[in-house]
């Protein structure tokens, strides 16, 4: 079931690509809405040039999977610290979930803009706290869905709460975590890129902005294409890291 609806996407991804083909190549070749395909194929040079396209890219994907990373690999020594230090860190992402609520996560990015204008570190201090705090999240709500006989009977057998928590909670939780992973790496993607173009600087928000702002479609569209490749690619990386490790649950 899962293969065929998978066929039928990419069978209406052909359609579109044919449609954009016809329609804005010979039929509309002049408009505002998308480019030709031509130009948007000769536009990848220019933004290697005219638009520093490699370091601009390289920034943004090095911000965003090191932050991820860090994250992760910080909530996964959290879990094993014991209960009562692991809940004063809890109950304060808690309260910063009560704020997201309310308050939109790009805010925190703006604060840090307006706090340190010409710092190199906000980037990923901001994409590190978008990235970690919805993974704590994840983390302190799966403890709530651990089967009570694995945890009673460890605690019978006398293993510690450290080892308890490295070697069952944290493997209950990782599986969470990891279901969550590809929603937390589109929102990076989607904050991380609003940030560099409203703060300026590296990154790819800064080619969608530079482009915007000289009314350059193409280049806003090859753009639009490379950073799509890039978060489809990421996303396949994280299913395949899943489905490798994540076997028990």
């Amino acid at each position: 079931m899962v293969s065929g609806n998978r066929k039928a996407i990419y069978i209406y991804l052909l359609v579109y690509l044919f449609l954009w083909i016809v329609l804005f190549e010979f039929i509309l070749p002049v408009n505002n809405i998308l480019p030709k395909p031509s130009i948007v194929i000769e536009s990848f040079p220019s933004l290697t040039s005219d638009y520093q396209l490699f370091p601009n890219y390289i920034s943004t994907v090095a911000v965003i999977y090191i932050a991820l990373t860090a994250a992760y690999f910080l909530v996964m020594f959290i879990s094993g610290l014991p209960e009562k230090k692991r809940n004063r860190l809890n109950n304060f992402i808690f309260s910063l979930e009560w704020f997201s609520e309310y308050v939109p996560g790009i805010v925190l990015g703006l604060l840090l803009i307006f706090w340190f204008p010409a710092s190199e570190y906000t980037e990923f201090i901001f994409a590190f706290f978008s990235a970690f705090i919805p993974m704590m999240i994840r983390l302190q709500r799966s403890a709530f869905s651990i089967p009570d006989e694995y945890t009673s009977s460890s605690l019978s057998l006398g293993l510690s709460e450290g080892y308890i928590n490295r070697n069952i909670r944290w493997k209950f939780s990782r599986a969470d975590i990891f279901q969550s992973l590809k929603r937390i790496h589109f929102n990076l993607w989607l904050v991380l890129i609003a940030f560099e173009y409203i703060k300026g600087g590296y990154g790819i928000g800064n080619i969608f902005q530079r482009a915007l702002n000289f009314t350059d479609l193409s280049a806003f569209f090859s753009a639009l294409i490379i950073t799509g490749l890039t978060v489809y690619l990421g996303s396949l990386a994280i299913r395949y890291i899943s489905e490798k490790t994540i076997f028990w649950k």
